[in-house]
């Protein structure tokens, strides 16, 4: 049978797992929300971990707490941070989907920290003595500072790997375009014949997108910097020393590496949580492209036989269960899904951004769990679709000439000598008699054949 200790809270007695890290505040979270049986992003934790860290030392140099008790919580946190992530579950088991503003998360990793210090300090689990989760550890916060403060700073985290994925998927389809730079086709507008141009332009304009995307995501990390520690309940900082703002600040940055300041505003960085939708709409806007990418390469790859079939896409697996030989995009498709989850999840955090009322924004959980999770499932995507999908792409150069020469509006490029009107009759001319419009042009004498090299060399046609 599970061992117990009994703890007691505010609300009275409750029973603890005798081994457990948390405490009272802790397991009434357990049971109080079984909600996805999920819990928090890596991120999160190591940020809160951190954060507890960085006050201690905060708080010792302010003088409202002693040093062996910040020395007893920095050793705690030390000694959490170097469990493996893949057990921090058994230790931080709130899930996401918990009372408002993060409460709980907080006074688990209060109670967690308080515990392992105490027992390094010879106190049994629960005893509170001689560091106290509320007291000590969470001296000079709440949570309504330090659980935004834990978001941004986890989203900073996380969100680095994402950028450098961007920026490795815009190298590699730039190497692409420069290779295929002078491979001709037939350009798209309204999913019709268009002028001419070439395939390594059209994937030149692919990586510039991807370039972008990596751009707009360090804008929204950039929004992320701006931290309302010090704040306390409602921004006013009750109970916090005056200096203790700058300095956790200052620490956090010592600890993790990334320029950080304390806002202009306590109270309005409480009000609002607009830094992370402005992260979180420079997400949406990636999601977007990629998809929009995607679906383009899926098309240009249709076929293929019946379709477009310009570009050829590494096979990764048997397309059907029933159909023998097929293969489907399917790195392109994993990746559409991917993006149409982080729209979701982004509407989640616009919703939960607007939710916020007077001087707190209670939804926080919701909006770290759903950008976190975007966060790492963009990153994943976007590291698979470069290695499974962009590298290995390959053009179909039979298709790509037969194309780039049989569209009729290869003849845009004669309108500056025959005129727009004749241009147009002659593609007309040349739909009804199925012969290309530099058929029709030879047979009529419109041109001499000098004229028409210049004006119909790839040069000209596709600027380059």
């Amino acid at each position: 049978m599970t061992q117990y200790r009994i703890e007691k809270d505010s609300l009275g007695n409750i029973k603890v797992p005798a081994s457990a890290l948390f405490g009272a505040q802790t397991q009434r979270a357990i049971e109080n929300y079984p909600i996805s049986k999920r819990t928090a992003h890596p991120a999160l934790i190591r940020a809160y971990l951190r954060i507890k860290w960085a006050a201690a030392v905060a708080n010792e140099h302010c003088g409202v707490l002693e040093g062996k008790h910040s020395k007893l919580i920095k050793k705690a946190v030390k000694k959490l941070l170097e469990i493996p992530e893949e057990q921090w579950h058994l230790h931080f088991p709130i899930d996401p989907y918990q009372a408002g503003a993060g409460t709980s998360q907080n006074m688990n990793i209060n109670e967690v920290i308080a515990n392992v210090a105490n027992e390094s300090a010879g106190s049994p689990l629960g005893s509170n003595t001689p560091i106290h989760p509320n007291d000590h550890v969470n001296c000079s916060q709440s949570t309504n500072d330090t659980f935004p403060t834990a978001s941004r700073l986890a989203l900073l985290e996380a969100s680095e790997s994402l950028t450098q994925s961007l920026q490795q998927a815009s190298a590699v389809l730039s190497k692409k375009a420069k290779k295929w730079e002078k491979l001709p086709k037939s350009a798209r507008t309204h999913l019709q014949d268009a002028v001419p141009m070439t395939l390594g332009q059209e994937f030149f304009a692919y990586s510039l997108t991807l370039k972008k995307c990596a751009d707009w995501i360090e804008l929204g990390r950039d929004a992320l910097r701006d931290l309302g520690i010090g704040g306390s309940a409602a921004g006013t900082g009750l109970n916090v020393p005056k200096s203790y703002p700058k300095r956790i600040v200052t620490e956090l940055e010592n600890i993790t590496g990334e320029p950080l300041y304390s806002t202009e505003n306590l109270i309005e960085s409480m009000q609002s949580q607009a830094a992370i939708l402005f992260y979180s709409s420079m997400l949406r806007i990636c999601a977007i492209e990629m998809t929009r990418i995607c679906n383009d390469l899926r098309l240009l790859a249709s076929g293929p036989f019946t379709g477009l079939s310009e570009i050829l896409l590494p096979a990764v697996q048997p397309g059907s269960s029933i159909m023998p030989g097929k293969v489907n995009p399917s790195i392109l498709e994993m990746a559409n899904q991917t993006w149409y989850s982080v729209l979701g999840y982004d509407q989640t955090t616009t919703y939960c951004t607007q939710a916020g009322q007077l001087e707190l924004n209670v939804m926080m959980p919701m909006m770290a769990y759903s950008l976190l999770e975007a966060t790492t499932v963009a990153t994943h995507a976007t590291h698979t679709l470069t290695h499974r999908c962009f590298e290995g792409l390959e053009p179909n150069v039979s298709k790509l000439h037969k194309y780039f020469e049989s569209t009729p509006q290869v003849a845009t490029a004669l309108n500056p000598k025959l005129g727009y009107e004749k241009v147009a009759l002659l593609v007309q001319e040349s739909l009804d008699q199925g012969v290309s419009v530099i058929e029709l042009i030879r047979k009529k004498k419109l041109l001499s054949e000098k004229e028409l090299k210049k004006l119909l060399s790839i040069e000209t046609l596709t600027g380059l």
